[in-house]
């Protein structure tokens, strides 16, 4: 039987948790972002909603799912109803968002790890100056995305583990449906997870309680879902997000993006040790249905394969699954910590699929270190050897003096782990405000004039000007997305001021092919060449053309090429 909690555990967790808060809050003081360009996308759209236009990235014309974040365009829409502009309510919302998966990351590491409050600290820790901090400022739904995950997944050890507790029980069969349709709402893979999540879950169930999860799940999951899908459907006109279409192009598996995803799974190395060791070390039953519910979490990031790693800042596509690990983690040094030692053996070989895959992940942590991550996975072993020390040993031994030393070697961990979580979230891209911004916000007095432009990158420039956009990409238009990018349709949209990022070898390739077209078509219909920029050196360059005809050129191009700041190849 794990301890009972006592009044200094508890107050020794909260501790934990408020220290994990504060290191939130220093990890935003820290980070130089603003929200990111491509987050400007949704801004736009949840602006538009706000000022009664509807989900059209143009006021005015056919409604497109752009955006693949439906909830967070509804928080964020209605947010800035009640005054603040859009960017304010999207920062609030995350930083709120942050401050729950936080606590709730520390509350469940502390029922897992069996009332251990330095587990609490090094899953709430990390957590918290993670991506998790990152992403508060980044400014898309990663926050509620992660939330959301975390939620369901504590809702499954709920179900799995908690058979005593039926309170509890009877909120997770609620909450976990709930939990997972918001996270369909949130972004469309969320679909995905909450089908991997539920198929775990229903293994292990006996029948009637499956039946019974399987009735709220059609009350709370399935008939909102469906009620919702054929009212985007219908008001969208597509069956698929209009984003899908576009990054799923070239091909079934986009395996240049492999590295991405390989990558999360190398810094995840110390704890998939931690992980693997848990599962070897746990009793048979229990060890195999925590494989189940963090199979998902394991499963999951693969799937983006399926399409490009466009938007991906931060990484933000593969990390949401991070405090399932964390959380999965602590449950691993609370098997340490039984009455009774973990048991290996010939025998609990048989069968077990569990000890198994703990074996693989941990050969696979043991096989990818990188950076400190050596140091991490050394850490774990002393952890282990020293738990399983003060359970085996039958010499002479003080408990006080081990358990200190344990006790020394798990603080050290934490401390490292949080440390090595920062630098992760501290290396990601940073965002910075450039001419895009800046240009945008000086086209803003023309946006009554009926102007447009085409902007290879649809947030900055479109969401400041106010200018109708077209997205030559085709993410948010459907014509380019299911049409191409032509001459007619250039000549059909009669842009205004054409402009482009043009990259060195780019990723997607076929971004160069809109570039070719944007700038033959610039050329060959007489447009100014107002400007190029250098952005991050003579390579990666944004270039701006103006429309000659266009009553306010000569104003236009002197807009594009007098801010301050900008590095100018041209003029």
């Amino acid at each position: 039987m794990p301890p009972k909690p006592t009044k200094l555990s508890w107050t020794l967790a909260i501790l934990a948790i408020l220290l994990a808060l504060a290191l939130l809050i220093l990890a935003q003081s820290t980070h130089p972002i603003v929200p990111s360009e491509d987050a400007y996308i949704t801004f736009r759209y949840a602006r538009n909603l706000a000022e009664g236009h509807g989900l059209v990235w143009n006021p005015g014309e056919d409604p497109v799912e752009g955006s693949t974040e439906f909830l967070w365009v509804m928080l964020v829409a209605g947010g800035s109803k009640l005054g603040p502009g859009v960017e304010t309510v999207a920062w609030g919302l995350n930083i709120l968002f942050a401050v729950l998966g936080t606590i709730l990351v520390g509350l469940a590491a502390f029922h897992l790890s069996r009332r251990q409050a330095l587990v609490v600290l090094l899953a709430a820790g990390a957590f918290a100056v993670g991506p998790i901090s990152y992403y508060v400022r980044a400014g898309f739904a990663t926050t509620l995305f992660t939330l959301l995950i975390a939620i369901a997944f504590v809702c499954t050890l709920i179900l799995a583990f908690s058979s005593r507790h039926e309170r509890l029980r009877s909120t997770a069969f609620i909450v976990l449906p709930l939990s997972l349709l918001l996270l369909g709402l949130t972004r469309p893979e969320g679909v995905l997870y909450g089908v991997l999540t539920l198929s775990a879950i229903l293994l292990l169930l006996d029948r009637p309680e499956r039946i019974r999860l399987l009735k709220t799940t059609a009350l709370f999951l399935i008939l909102p879902g469906l009620v919702y899908f054929i009212w985007r459907w219908q008001y969208f006109g597509y069956f698929l997000p209009n984003t899908f279409y576009v990054k799923s192009t070239g091909g079934l598996l986009h395996l240049r993006d492999i590295w991405d995803i390989y990558g999360m799974f190398k810094f995840l190395a110390p704890l998939l040790l931690l992980i693997g060791l848990g599962l070897a070390g746990a009793k048979r039953q229990r060890g195999l249905r925590m494989l189940v519910l963090i199979a998902p979490a394991l499963l999951f990031p693969w799937a983006y394969l399926l399409i490009d790693q466009l938007q991906n800042m931060g990484q933000r596509f593969q990390y949401p699954v991070y405090p399932v690990f964390l959380l999965a983690a602590a449950a691993a040094l609370g098997v340490f910590r039984l009455d009774r030692p973990p048991k290996w053996s010939l025998a609990a070989l048989k069968d077990n699929l569990a000890i198994y895959v703990g074996v693989l992940l941990a050969l696979f942590a043991l096989f990818v270190p990188i950076e400190k991550a050596f140091l991490l996975e050394l850490l774990v072993l002393a952890i282990i050897l020293l738990k399983v020390i003060e359970r085996w040993a039958s010499w002479d031994i003080d408990p006080t003096a081990l358990r200190g030393v344990s006790l020394l070697v798990l603080a050290v961990f934490a401390a490292f782990s949080i440390q090595l979580s920062y630098r992760l979230a501290a290396g990601f891209y940073p965002t910075q405000f450039d001419d895009r911004q800046t240009i945008g916000a000086a086209l803003e007095p023309y946006a009554d004039r009926g102007y447009t432009v085409v902007a290879s990158e649809a947030g900055w420039i479109p969401f400041f000007s106010r200018w109708r956009a077209i997205d030559p990409f085709g993410l948010n238009d459907e014509h380019i997305t299911h049409e191409g990018l032509s001459f007619d349709y250039l000549d059909s949209v009669q842009p205004d001021i054409i402009m482009y990022h043009d990259v060195a070898n780019p990723n997607p390739p076929r971004w160069a092919d809109m570039v070719a077209t944007l700038r033959d078509y610039a050329e060959s219909r007489g447009f100014v060449l107002a400007a190029i920029i250098e952005r991050k050196g003579p390579n990666d360059l944004h270039v701006y053309y103006v429309n000659p005809r266009n009553p306010d050129a000569e104003a236009l191009i002197e807009v594009i090429t007098g801010q301050d700041g900008a590095v100018y190849q041209v003029p």
